[in-house]
């Protein structure tokens, strides 16, 4: 993401400039932002397209903390032994706060600690992200370690349990105060079962704008490499994951 030191920008004190990798600023207490999200990933072995929709309603609570609440939905079309499936599903609610330790301009570096839990009629999610970020006049470089663990009812009598280890990088120039262009990385790492189950690394850009109360940002995330379960590294792993991950957001102050 981008945006210049912030007391020298017009743009929306919570705008952000990256998608997947998250920054360590916060909304000032009682300011309140809307942020539909709208993520879509495609290709498979088979025919595969997925939307994934959030409503989030950010909230400044204190100096340095905001939370927020989801709404969450699903809809998947895919090639499924020859028949075509599809379906959409509520994706429950979710919950995040978020607490600035440390700022990205007045101090050596960003610092920030994120918590999520999700509820939903068959699965549940905790998440938990280090915010590290730093800007330099008009560069913004951000990274985010990621731990979510999740547990789904699969049948009456039977519960799933998924643990994904993610790295999140960006780094973003603010080519003006409003527009910035960067280029995002992301390592996603799933264990599920009785361990190992895929690692891929997907990279791409990543476009924002922000005016005074609002600001949009963008991403396209093809994947680069499937690192494998054993230092194998493959060109990609299209049965677990997808050839291109997208998502868009958009934040408006209210």
């Amino acid at each position: 993401m981008l945006v210049a030191l912030a007391a020298a920008t017009p743009a929306a004190s919570s705008e952000r400039r990256f998608t997947y990798t998250y920054e360590s600023l916060v909304l000032n207490p009682g300011n309140v932002e809307l942020e539909p999200w709208t993520t879509v990933r495609g290709g498979r072995e088979d025919l595969y397209l997925r939307f994934e929709e959030r409503i989030e309603l950010e909230i400044g609570v204190f100096e340095n903390v905001q939370m927020a609440w989801y709404l969450n939905g699903k809809a998947v079309t895919e090639a499924t032994g020859g028949l075509l499936k599809k379906e959409f599903e509520f994706g429950g609610v979710s919950n995040e706060w978020k607490w600035k330790l440390l700022d990205p301009v007045a101090d050596p570096v960003g610092l920030a600690l994120y918590g999520e839990w999700t509820a939903a009629p068959s699965e549940a999610e905790l998440e938990a992200k280090v915010i590290v970020d730093k800007r330099f006049g008009d560069v913004i470089v951000a990274a985010n370690l990621v731990g979510e663990i999740e547990w789904e009812l699969e049948q009456p009598d039977e519960v799933a349990q998924e643990l994904v280890i993610e790295v999140d990088g960006g780094l973003a120039y603010l080519v003006t105060p409003e527009f910035g262009l960067g280029l995002e990385l992301r390592n996603h790492t799933v264990f599920a079962g009785e361990g190992f189950e895929h690692s891929v690394v997907y990279a791409g850009p990543t476009l924002s704008y922000a005016a005074e109360r609002w600001w949009v940002a963008f991403s396209v995330l093809p994947q680069v490499v499937d690192l494998g379960g054993l230092g194998t590294p493959q060109l990609q792993d299209l049965a677990h994951a997808e050839r291109i991950n997208a998502r868009v957001l958009l934040g408006f102050d209210l």
